[in-house]
């Protein structure tokens, strides 16, 4: 997988009695995996809101981690060293509720003011009145390519669930210092564990037959290993997925006069582009079957696409019906139409790239560049409404 470009959300949490040297193990990990990660061209999902302490004594490190994740990228951004956005989005993103600014430690703000004011923060908020733990986790697993996970308990193997169910790896780090809520069957160095017998329900390797050496290379052995092996393992693990898909939904008959163009358009435009982000081109009739009947293969890549590229030239009804199914997964749903087609009004309320033909393949590239990165990160169509 090419890390370029993913989003990778690091979440964890350590117990208020846990060992500090421990402690100050994983925050040292998560400040050189940030930095490494960065040097990649990876983009980054994090929380935000308190920042509780080992004992409660501010002298000591932080139970969480993800101030020190955005302590450490506002530096870089500080020295130019990253850039604030990417096609495929700003550097942060993250879900906030009503309370996320009343909760931000007095401490913090000044950064907090700093990542706002240098444009990198993408943010998504929950509905007035919705700030359960489990809400924001569902939305945190939406926005990210690639969940880390570092010790924690219940919090942590949610959201890896989360992850799991939309079929985006998930890496536990193999540490177990607890929760901050006192909670969980044992977090990261469970899922750790579990990813060594069964690394298939984690990830899509590239080759399963190395699971277990690349597992094994970033094996952190609750603290005792050297730090920058583990983060070296764990750039490792990400290369050897799979990269995320892209699937394509678009006129497949070729006895449809407008095919030929469609046809040029994905070959010239799209199969380029989605490769160059870092995703996996996928398209009914050009991919492996695993599936008996075609209705089921098709669901299953929508329900797991990273992101699907609908294309409504032909105004064909099967392309409707998947683009709302992929709509209502709250996937990434970039769409397209040949100039001149006339899409029907619920949908065509939707801004879509009107490509013309008789354009070169560069410029129609540069034109859906331009749309992807505007709509890439437009927020679902639909959000859950509070009745409070």
């Amino acid at each position: 997988m090419k890390i370029q470009g993913r989003r990778i959300t690091i979440a964890g949490s350590a117990a208020a009695n846990s060992d500090e040297a421990q402690l100050q193990y994983a925050h040292d990990l998560v400040r050189e995996l940030v930095l490494r990660l960065s040097t990649e061209g990876a983009l980054f999902g994090v929380g935000i809101g308190k920042e509780p302490y080992l004992a409660d004594d501010k002298a000591k490190p932080s139970i969480i981690f993800d101030w020190n994740v955005l302590e450490t990228l506002g530096a870089e951004l500080k020295k130019d060293a990253y850039k604030a956005t990417s096609a495929q989005g700003k550097l942060i993103s993250l879900v906030t509720t009503d309370k996320t600014s009343l909760q931000i430690p007095a401490h913090r703000q000044a950064l907090w003011n700093e990542l706002l004011k240098l444009n990198c923060v993408h943010i998504r908020s929950t509905e007035s009145g919705w700030a359960s733990g489990a809400l924001r986790r569902q939305m945190q697993a939406e926005l990210g390519d690639v969940l880390i996970a570092v010790s924690g308990g219940e919090g942590v193997e949610h959201l890896a669930k989360e992850f799991a169910l939309q079929g985006k790896p998930v890496i536990p780090v193999n540490l177990q210092l607890g929760s901050s809520g006192g909670d969980g069957t044992g977090g990261s160095a469970k899922l750790y564990s579990q990813m060594k017998a069964h690394p298939e329900r984690f990830a899509r390797f590239e080759d399963l037959s190395a699971a277990g050496s690349l597992l094994a290379s970033m094996d952190a052995c609750q603290g005792t290993a050297k730090i920058l092996d583990v983060v070296e393992g764990i750039i490792s693990l990400l290369k050897g997925f799979k990269p995320p898909r892209a699937f394509f939904v678009r006129l497949l008959n070729a006895s449809v006069p407008d095919f030929n163009d469609v046809e040029a358009y994905f070959k010239n435009v799209v199969v380029p582009l989605v490769t160059e982000y870092g995703y996996e081109p996928v398209q009914m009739g050009k991919a492996k079957s695993e599936h008996a009947w075609m209705e089921v293969e098709i669901f299953e890549m929508l329900y797991n696409a990273a992101t699907v590229v609908v294309d409504l030239t032909g105004l064909r009804h099967n392309c409707f019906t998947e683009m709302g199914y992929a709509f209502g997964r709250a996937r990434k749903v970039i769409v397209t139409a040949k100039h001149g087609t006339v899409i029907p009004f619920d949908t065509g309320t939707y801004e879509a790239v009107m490509w013309n033909p008789a354009n070169s393949a560069a410029d129609n590239i540069a034109q859906l560049k331009d749309y992807w990165q505007r709509n890439i990160s437009r927020p679902p169509l639909v959000v859950p409404k509070s009745i409070l």
